[in-house]
């Protein structure tokens, strides 16, 4: 540690920090002898608002105890406070804190100083060395807000890395047919993902997918399945794909995480969708200017939380001007000011009006949501893909 001294006050900076030590959170680090003066303190003190606490020590520099700045001024508003505390050395007032190495992991010690609920737990802990002697004074505010900070960074990296993913997506096209995508995370980083894939006999394959929870733990569920989205042979068929990520999902998050989704392959050439839709049901069919609720089966489970899980595979032949919208149930269950969801009808007439007017889903339903939801808090992940058919 590097000292500084300024009065009879010592300053001990850590000279070294590693990034997973608790002392990374820390930001009082000034200590006091034990024999020092109690009003002399305060006097310096005074000219120091930004000390919070002080650590007591020994003439060997161990920690001893702590002076809280509120608490040493509460006594000197006493009456008679500084005749009294002028006849007192430091020990007499110091007050005992929980201590911890100073270079125990910051996870580590913040499970054991915070515990439970960070709301009650001590203001100050003392930081010391293998000998006992002071490193600093970690106040729980600061712990949790060096956690919170911590979480936002990962949180934006987590972030940068999954739109990197979605960039790498491709939107295949071809004559009489296109596909559309759009999705916005309500944390930063969430769990809704779409993916599409040109198989090598022409064919595409397309699957949007809602991972339970959200953040970054529902994120490291996305990376995993879109990798194998992307690595898995296509050609094995969409119930070889489903049993595998099955599989994988359950092996990596023992049954904690799973995920609907809806997987297809579409083929230009028939207009015939296979469709397997596991646990999703969030889908629309645009003809004829109207909206209809297509049955893919829904007797299929989510993925993720059945060992044995055998899908339903259904077949489905587009019309000539069909449009295809799947969604995750975040657009839908978007709530207004008045508390109002947007729900399913209102969605169809939106993307009615949409299309009436030439528009592209993938364009006009976000806007619609922004402006159904004004300043209410998007509150789950939005996700949608769109599969539309020209005569």
């Amino acid at each position: 540690m590097e000292q500084t001294s300024s009065g009879i006050l010592t300053e001990r900076r850590p000279s070294r920090l590693y990034s997973s030590s608790v002392l990374k959170a820390a930001r009082q680090f000034w200590s006091y002898p034990a024999s020092g003066s109690a009003t002399a303190l305060a006097d310096r003190l005074r000219e120091s608002p930004e000390i919070l606490a002080v650590g007591v020590v020994d003439g060997d520099g161990r920690a001893l105890g702590a002076v809280r700045r509120d608490g040493l001024f509460g006594l000197l508003s006493k009456p008679f406070g500084r005749e009294i505390l002028g006849k007192m050395p430091a020990r007499e007032i110091m007050e005992e804190l929980p201590r911890y190495d100073a270079h125990e992991g910051l996870f580590a010690v913040a499970a054991a100083f915070l515990g439970d609920d960070p709301e009650t737990a001590p203001e100050f802990c003392l930081l010391v060395d293998e000998d006992g002697r002071f490193e600093g004074i970690l106040s729980s505010r600061d712990l949790a807000g060096y956690l919170a900070s911590m979480t936002q960074d990962d949180v934006a990296l987590a972030g940068a890395l999954q739109e990197r993913l979605l960039a790498g997506n491709e939107l295949p096209a071809g004559e009489g047919w296109r596909l559309g995508a759009y999705s916005r995370a309500a944390r930063g980083v969430g769990g809704d993902f779409w993916f599409t894939r040109t198989l090598g006999d022409g064919r595409v394959f397309m699957a949007l997918c809602d991972v339970s929870g959200k953040g970054v733990a529902a994120s490291l569920v996305v990376a995993m399945s879109w990798g194998m989205l992307r690595s898995f042979e296509l050609s094995l068929g969409l119930s070889a794909l489903i049993k595998e990520l099955n599989r994988a999902l359950i092996a990596s998050f023992h049954l904690e995480k799973y995920l609907t989704g809806f997987f297809a392959i579409f083929d230009p050439a028939t207009s015939m969708l296979e469709i397997a839709d596991m646990g999703h049901a969030h889908a629309l069919i645009f003809r004829g200017g109207k909206a209809k609720k297509p049955l893919f089966g829904q007797g299929n489970l989510p993925v993720g939380i059945e060992p044995e899980l055998e899908p339903d595979i259904r077949r489905w032949r587009l019309g000539a001007s069909d449009l295809l919208l799947i969604y995750s149930d975040g657009l839908t269950e978007q709530e207004n000011a008045r508390g109002d969801e947007l729900g399913e009808p209102r969605l169809a007439a939106l993307a009615t009006r949409a299309l009436a007017r030439g528009r592209r889903l993938e364009e006009s339903l976000p806007e619609a949501f922004d402006a159904y939801r004004g300043r209410t808090p998007q509150q789950d992940d939005v996700s949608l893909l769109v599969l539309e058919l020209k005569a």
